[in-house]
């Protein structure tokens, strides 16, 4: 039995962690069932979540967790070339990118860019999306790091980075290359951190974290904390919350 789960909107929004979130998670640890974090956030690098889940009593260590931007940066570094790219992106994205040693572009170079590499942007400028374009008209190779389009936050649902993705595919008629789940990057990502055995997904999103579940041929488990207020009927379990997925673990184990 080995757990693949999501983060925002299971665990936590924003920096508020959401009901038994810790208690789950030492569930897990207490009887060292294998587990890994698996987010399509791109805003933070792998050491920022676990410094964010550490202010919640959820301690990790960075290799268990995976999020899109560090998936992209491996997907990137596999090409084996070092490259020029312009990020419509946060920290997360951008430093990643950075350490596998690609270049980061300013807006005013996107003539350089080899690759446009869109993640999540609450900065998002139509500067930003200006030279995003004009570097993909050029020729530079469009790749998401994920696509959702929606994300959970605590004033509600908000744009997700697949909005961002969106709005260039619109304006180049290009279709990014997208890493994130339920995407074939992402999860032989997954597949060769875990290794073989039983798989179970738990995340709160039906058309990313249930669809990667049905590749992994996994488990899946929904909660309904987040993204997805009501069941798809496809699912193997469904909770309110991980304080009900808790109570059944301790019962089956």
């Amino acid at each position: 039995m080995k757990f693949i789960i999501d983060m925002d909107g299971v665990l936590y929004r924003d920096s508020k962690m959401l009901p038994y979130a810790d208690k789950f998670i030492s569930f897990l640890q207490d009887r060292e069932i294998e587990f890994i974090f698996a987010t399509n956030n791109s805003t933070k690098t792998r050491e920022m979540f676990v410094d964010k889940l550490s202010k919640m009593g959820i301690r990790v260590k960075k290799e268990r967790i995976i999020t899109s931007s560090w998936a992209t940066a491996q997907y990137l570094k596999k090409l084996g070339k070092r490259e020029k790219a312009i990020i419509v992106g946060e920290i997360g994205l951008k430093e990643e990118i950075r350490r596998i040693g690609w270049e980061i572009l300013s807006t005013k170079d996107w003539k350089k860019a080899t690759h446009v590499i869109v993640g999540m942007d609450r900065t998002l400028t139509y500067e930003k999306l200006k030279a995003g374009c004009l570097a993909i008209y050029n020729g530079a190779k469009f790749i998401a790091s994920n696509d959702d389009r929606n994300f959970p936050s605590a004033e509600g649902i908000i744009p997700g980075a697949g909005s961002m993705v969106a709005a260039l595919e619109a304006a180049t008629g290009k279709k990014a290359f997208v890493i994130g789940k339920p995407n074939d990057p992402y999860v032989e990502i997954l597949r060769e951190m875990l290794g073989k055995g039983e798989y179970w997904v738990v995340g709160d999103r039906t058309d990313t974290d249930m669809l990667m579940a049905e590749k992994l041929k996994a488990k899946k488990v929904l909660v309904l904390t987040g993204i997805a207020k009501e069941p798809s009927g496809k699912e193997d379990l469904v909770f309110h919350d991980l304080g009900e997925f808790l109570n059944y673990l301790r019962g089956a184990l």
